[in-house]
């Protein structure tokens, strides 16, 4: 796919990583889409892509449900007149242990949260994507606070990398490619990502992104990054 025509709607473009990829698009010459529910953080990543291109706009979602997500992809579609790529972000957490006395509770709040809102995404962008005459891309990316060693499975790998094999078979006749980063691991500083999310990393991670978009054969495939401190 050639980036510098193609329409992106970046989720989470408030947090580090979200910023990073942004503002590398930016500089291939996409257009922007930049969503978040922090309000603060997305303008000041719009501000930074401003300052690269001028095809950048600000998306304030407050929640994501499917009706306000369904809305979002429809301004959007206004506002650019297509949409090419969708960075869909998961930020679930770990699925707590069986026999946790709050184990119900919390699994159902993660799903609620988190899975539903990441299955949303992408069922919405495929649901736009299939009417395109060109090519589109559906990137999963795993972002956790999970607290594990380097290449140990966690929730957010088995939960991206399932949905993007079969979100890429589902998809690949309608020409929507569908592929994955995982895991990208907060490790031990739940609470201090922004400290631990270091320049380079962010880097490959916006690099790896770009090669999942430009790489036409590339679907129903997992890159994998590792952030330690």
């Amino acid at each position: 796919m050639h980036i510098g025509q193609s329409v992106a709607i970046i989720t989470d473009a408030g947090n580090p990583i979200g910023k990073a990829i942004a503002l590398h698009f930016a500089s291939l010459g996409a257009a922007l889409a930049l969503v978040d529910n922090n309000e603060v953080e997305l303008k000041k990543t719009l501000r930074s892509c401003q300052k690269i291109s001028d095809s950048s706009a600000a998306f304030y979602i407050k929640s994501y449900d499917e009706t306000s997500i369904k809305t979002l992809f429809q301004q959007v579609n206004k506002r650019f007149g297509s949409i090419n790529i969708l960075l869909n972000t998961w930020t679930g957490t770990e699925i707590p242990n069986l026999l946790s006395p709050t184990s119900i509770v919390d699994f159902n709040d993660i799903m609620q949260k988190s899975a539903a809102s990441f299955f949303i995404f992408g069922k919405v962008a495929a649901e736009f994507m299939q009417h395109q005459p060109h090519q589109s891309v559906i990137v999963n990316l795993a972002l956790s606070n999970e607290n594990h060693q380097p290449h140990t499975p966690t929730t957010s790998k088995t939960v991206v990398s399932g949905l993007t094999q079969n979100w890429a078979n589902e998809l690949a006749n309608l020409n929507i490619r569908v592929g994955g980063i995982v895991p990208i691991n907060l490790q031990n500083k739940p609470c201090d990502q922004h400290a631990i999310i270091n320049i380079p990393m962010q880097d490959e991670i916006a690099r790896n992104v770009e090669y999942i978009v430009r790489n036409d054969s590339f679907n129903g495939r997992m890159l994998e990054s590792e952030i330690g401190v």
